[in-house]
């Protein structure tokens, strides 16, 4: 064979080759997945932050409600009004209240004189059971003499009916002997019996007198009940007087002279009938979600934005978190927390429930490798016994499909947060990742990734269903022309 005609042949299998190549790659390209794309790159700072809206409240705050049901008879303030502790606000009807204090008033003192004169009689009663205790005891002593009497009659009796029988004795002598025993045996069962009368009526005077005793207890607890009726009636007089309690501004008036008051309770807000507050300290209350609340902590720094005061920004923070759901949820909805912000430096122009809006810092990190948010998707993978995600290997002879695994070996998967990286061969891989806090825009990667590795971040129905090991063509907003 010549040589030219070797060379001949040579350059056609050179331009063949050429073209057989450009053909792969223009079919590459057509097969491409068209993506927009990010690098994983550090950042100075990372805020993590959870954006709540409420209203504008006052640390301390009264919903003034009558206690007592009335005509409003006078109001002394008016809404914007400040007012101390312990001023006159409003006064109600109090004509049935003081007559009902004044009927409490002679029922407690009827309840005392009958008291007293329950003490007078007790008293007297046991007077008279001490004289006659004192009698009884002088006439059983008088019974001992009379007793020792009848035993000298007694004997002397004996002797004359002796002298009397042996006819050494009259018979009028001995009649008298005998009349004289006679008389002092009446004298000892006089003296015997009236005793007997004397014991049965100090007992029934012992019984009178236990009686009076209970009798006064009754009549103490009677006018320890008139007592307590006395002081709630004077207190209920005292109602008809709305007091402040606390110092502050009237910042709402839900009555005025004339209209009924009517005692408050939960299920009726209308009884309310003024709010005072204390504008000292000015507070946002928050509505944040459940998903939300497990990440704030007490002394997050806030800014909070009024809707009324569009162009300032109120610095706070945290001071109290609910512990429990907001009442109202039901089970169907999400679960809202109260927070409440302590802002710092309030304005004046602030109002207790104008609406708000802010921004709590969570967490703050410096110097972290972040990407886009919307970088991230959710796989089902395939993972070896420890959890660890197996990366499939790409067909060598149509590169670019993933290899199945075998069908007869069973394969555990689980579903793995991680991103799409393109490779040296515009593949996009599959990669899970750890993640840390999230800013408004961008997540902090703690794992699996690489300052300047670049990611594919859209679009999103692209990042729904591209596959691992696919090629890519990148088409970024700032760029005119695919790379």
């Amino acid at each position: 064979m010549s040589k030219k005609k070797k060379i001949l042949i040579i350059g056609c299998g050179a331009v063949l080759m050429l073209i057989i190549v450009l053909a792969i790659i223009s079919t590459s390209n057509r097969n491409a997945v068209i993506v927009q794309t990010a690098k994983a790159e550090r950042v100075d700072l990372l805020t993590s932050k959870v954006t709540a809206s409420g209203e504008i409240r006052a640390e301390k705050f009264v919903n003034l409600q009558s206690e007592v049901a009335g005509i409003i008879t006078e109001v002394m303030v008016n809404e914007g009004d400040r007012v101390k502790k312990g001023d006159i606000l409003l006064q109600i009807d109090p004509i049935q209240r003081e007559a009902d204090k004044n009927i409490a008033v002679a029922g407690y003192e009827q309840a005392v004189a009958d008291v007293r004169n329950k003490k007078i009689d007790l008293v007297n009663a046991e007077l008279q059971l001490q004289r006659d205790e004192a009698s009884l005891n002088q006439q059983r002593a008088e019974l001992i003499q009379k007793e020792s009497n009848y035993k000298r009659e007694q004997n002397s009796f004996k002797r004359q009916q002796k002298l009397h029988e042996e006819g050494l004795l009259s018979h009028d002598e001995y009649e008298i002997a005998q009349n004289s025993l006679n008389s002092s045996s009446s004298i000892l069962e006089i003296q015997r019996e009236s005793i007997k009368q004397m014991e049965a009526q100090i007992e029934l005077s012992k019984n009178k007198i236990e009686q009076m005793r209970l009798s006064v207890e009754n009549a103490e607890g009677s006018e320890k009940s008139a007592r307590a009726r006395l002081i709630q009636a004077q207190d209920n007089a005292k109602k008809s007087t709305l007091i402040s309690p606390m110092e502050g501004v009237i910042i709402k008036m839900n009555k005025e002279e004339g209209e009924r008051a009517v005692p408050g309770n939960l299920n009726n807000p209308e009884a309310t009938i003024m709010e005072i507050a204390n504008l000292g300290t000015i507070q946002a209350e928050l509505k944040v979600d459940e998903t939300e609340i497990v990440g704030l902590s007490l002394g997050n720094f806030a800014e909070v934005e009024v809707d009324a005061l569009p162009d300032v920004k109120f610095e706070g923070e945290v001071t109290e978190i609910g512990n429990s759901p907001i009442a109202g949820s039901s089970q169907q909805e999400a679960k809202d927390f109260k927070v409440i912000v302590t802002l710092k430096d309030p304005s004046p122009k602030l109002r207790p429930g104008l609406s708000c809006t802010s921004d709590i810092t969570t967490e703050t990190r410096e110097d972290v490798l972040a990407i886009p948010i919307q970088a991230l998707t959710i796989r089902e993978v395939e993972v070896d016994e420890n959890g660890k995600y197996i990366e499939p290997g790409l067909d060598s002879k149509n590169e670019g499909s993933v290899v199945q695994a075998d069908s007869d070996k069973e394969v555990e998967k689980e579903e793995l947060e991680g991103v799409f990286v393109i490779d040296e061969k515009m593949r996009a891989r599959f990669r899970p990742i750890e993640t840390g806090i999230t800013g408004e825009s961008d997540i902090e990667v703690l794992e699996n990734l690489k300052d300047g590795e670049e990611i594919i971040t859209g679009s999103f129905q692209t990042l729904r269903t591209i596959k691992d090991g696919e090629f890519v063509r990148i088409i970024n907003k700032d760029k005119s022309e695919s790379e």
